[in-house]
């Protein structure tokens, strides 16, 4: 992707005009072209490990390898990968071991036969364990999501400044993008937990705070015996 005259001068005159034109068509964070123009990477409090669990989702492989790759929080010392390929008949494999190849230190390929979305984590989370993972927050963002550029750097910084508190679980908004609209809508009803910004609360008085989106979610791995799985 190239910048040209146009597009390089509304950079230089209006960066927040260029900025929110870009988001909208949901470029920003997806595209390496830009990083030269954003805040330096942060070099991160804590270490992630993501396992995502995939079937025939090639039309959306590059968009979350890149809004991932290109987080804010530095890719290739705080996040690592494992994806779980649940029997694809797609590109999906060949997509994955691309970005493993450029990747190795940080990607892990996984195969098995078809057998669900819970069984593809639950083998992730095995190979997370038996290889003795030294990665203390677990997250299973899904193929087919991508991801704001300060995703994982708002997370670290959270627990950063919350060292002394004992974190099991983090629940993060979702917004929703829809593809034909080229919409995005911040409308799920459980959305209003984070109308007030940050908030932290016990697990005994937890009151209407649900959290729905496993994709969603860092789990404090200390708290991921070896026996607890998805149910399939």
């Amino acid at each position: 992707m190239v910048l040209n005259f146009k597009k390089l001068r509304k950079l230089r005159t209006n960066p927040k005009l260029f900025f929110k034109d870009a988001i909208e068509k949901k470029v920003f964070w997806l595209s390496g072209v830009y990083n030269k123009y954003l805040p330096k990477k942060h070099k991160g409090f804590a270490q992630y490990t993501i396992i995502s669990a995939v079937y025939n989702v090639e039309k959306y492989l590059d968009d979350y390898f890149n809004s991932i790759i290109n987080q804010r929080l530095d890719f290739k010392k705080s996040i690592f990968m494992i994806l779980v390929d649940d029997g694809s008949t797609d590109n999906s494999a060949q997509i994955i071991k691309k970005y493993q190849k450029k990747y190795p230190k940080n990607i892990v390929y996984l195969y098995k036969e078809n057998g669900g979305q819970a069984s593809a984590r639950n083998l992730g989370l095995k190979y997370m364990q038996e290889n003795d993972y030294q990665i203390p927050w677990v997250t299973f963002t899904d193929p087919d999501d991508f991801l704001d550029r300060n995703y994982f750097y708002e997370v670290d910084k959270f627990l950063a400044t919350h060292q002394d508190d004992d974190i099991c679980m983090i629940g993060c908004n979702v917004i929703f993008y829809y593809e034909k609209q080229k919409l995005y809508k911040d409308n799920h009803a459980l959305n209003f937990k984070f109308k007030s910004g940050i908030q932290v609360k016990e697990n005994c008085n937890l009151d209407n705070f649900i959290q729905l989106f496993t994709n969603s979610s860092f789990i404090n791995t200390n708290y991921l015996a070896k026996h607890i799985r998805f149910d399939k």
